[in-house]
């Protein structure tokens, strides 16, 4: 059923606004933008430590420790990644699901679904974003800002653009299917990070996000695995 509702959902995803492209331009044509302010940062999450076992009488035999985990499987376990394959190359991406937990449910959900698999990057702009999926689809999850700004492969979720609120960039909790990857620098995607979900960063594979084109497709997105 997607392959007919493909050229309908494209186009109403081109009317999308993720962001304003004036984030990218030198800096003396957008002077006039009044800066977001930045949101308060959310406190990062901390590691539980695990109390000393008490020791046993002398009488009673000792029961076996069990192998506690080390921070960096926790680490593992929390912030999967995930391999973005396309027809340009492959893109490895870090997962934030400690900072933005219902966000990254949703995207694994649909990568291991299969939804995007044959997408285009239907928003190519060189030097500000690259941008994939469908939409805007239901169900829609909530804004999920957090510590991570935007930078160069920092990977975040698009919305639409505001229709009621002129002194917003997109409609509050409006995310579904589209992401971004982003491609400037960070001093000039700063208008972004009040409003729009990071939820990752671009591990390796920059060169390739750098030379997607409207013409690339993803071909499959996969978690990665443990070995790899």
């Amino acid at each position: 059923m997607r392959a007919w509702t493909m050229p309908l959902m494209l186009a109403i995803a081109g009317s999308w606004l993720v962001v304003s492209t004036m984030g990218c331009k030198p800096k003396e044509e957008t002077a006039s933008v009044e800066p977001i302010p930045e949101p308060a940062k959310e406190p990062g999450p901390t590691v539980t430590e695990t109390p000393e076992e008490t020791p046993a009488a002398a009488e009673e035999p000792k029961a076996a420790k069990s192998t506690p985990e080390t921070p960096s499987q926790t680490a593992e376990a929390k912030n999967p990644a995930v391999v973005i394959e396309t027809t340009k190359g492959k893109i490895v991406v870090d997962l934030y699901a400690d900072a933005a937990p219902k966000t990254v449910a949703n995207f694994l959900k649909l990568a291991k679904a299969g939804y995007y698999n044959g997408l285009p990057f239907h928003r190519v702009e060189p030097g500000f974003v690259i941008q994939t999926g469908l939409g805007p689809e239901k169900p829609t999850i909530p804004d999920e800002v957090n510590a991570h700004k935007h930078r160069p492969g920092a990977l975040a979720m698009a919305k639409p653009g505001s229709r009621t609120d002129r002194t917003r960039l997109s409609e509050p909790d409006s995310a579904s299917t589209q992401f971004y990857i982003t491609l400037c620098p960070r001093e000039q995607a700063a208008h972004l990070n009040a409003e729009f979900t990071v939820f990752g960063q671009v591990r390796e594979g920059m060169d390739v996000a750098e030379h997607i084109t409207q013409q690339d497709k993803i071909t499959k997105i996969r978690v990665l695995e443990a070995d790899e």
